[in-house]
């Protein structure tokens, strides 16, 4: 049994609540998949901006 310390307690809110989790942490992933991705872009912008002869 998964759950031994709730013998009683039913499958359904155990698979909302997974789901809720699951939902959280995708959202989490995609919030750090756009960060990594701002950081790419920025560090990009910033070596272009170094090569680019501003003088």
């Amino acid at each position: 049994h998964p759950h031994p310390e709730h013998p009683f307690m039913v499958t359904e809110p155990g698979e909302v609540a997974r789901g809720k989790k699951n939902g959280l942490d995708y959202l989490f992933h995609l919030y750090e998949l756009c960060r990594d991705f701002l950081i790419q872009v920025q560090n990009l912008a910033k070596d272009s901006g170094d090569k680019c002869p501003t003088k």
